[in-house]
């Protein structure tokens, strides 16, 4: 009977740490969060249960989606012919965007105006420098989708971390 609880409130963890992680949808570090439970769930269990090794790729996978979610909205511009000022602008404008959407629309308003504020700054930098709309506005959604294409690796990569625990924990 015991065997049949510990096999229940492991699920019960998995599907918690799951919706941790889609907590990045919203604008909140839910891959964080869900690795600290990971530790104090190790805390309890043993870190020998899953191993310093596979923690510290564990942690690794993290770092990196916090790199690419800083970056490739600033890439997929770049690489779609953006300049330097079109650069610059996706980047500040998709920070100025998740600091000021928090203000505005706490918890969701961080995702939605730092996609608003890569698209905008992108838009207003690459207008100044080509006077061209059309210009601005490839750039723009290409920023735009750049930062969204981040989010989804910053899940997916959030998800690999998941999936990692739960080979490494399961009985």
């Amino acid at each position: 009977m015991g065997a049949v609880f510990e096999h229940i409130g492991l699920v019960l963890l998995y599907i918690f740490f799951l919706l941790l992680n889609l907590l990045i949808f919203v604008g909140l570090p839910g891959s964080w969060v869900m690795f600290a439970g990971i530790i104090i769930y190790l805390l309890f269990a043993g870190i020998s249960s899953i191993g310093w090794t596979c923690l510290i790729i564990m942690a690794a996978l993290l770092v990196i989606g916090e790199i690419v979610e800083s970056t490739l909205g600033v890439v997929v511009a770049a690489g779609k012919g953006a300049t330097r000022w079109g650069i610059l602008g996706t980047f500040l404008g998709g920070i100025a965007g998740a600091i000021g959407g928090t203000a505005i629309i706490p918890v969701i308003g961080s995702v939605i105006f730092a996609l608003v504020g890569a698209f905008a700054g992108a838009v207003i930098c690459e207008y100044i420098y080509y006077n061209s709309l059309d210009q601005a506005l490839r750039t723009g959604f290409f920023a735009f989708i750049g930062k969204l294409l981040a989010i989804f690796v910053k899940v997916a990569l959030g998800l690999i971390v998941l999936g990692l625990f739960i080979y490494k924990s399961w009985p």
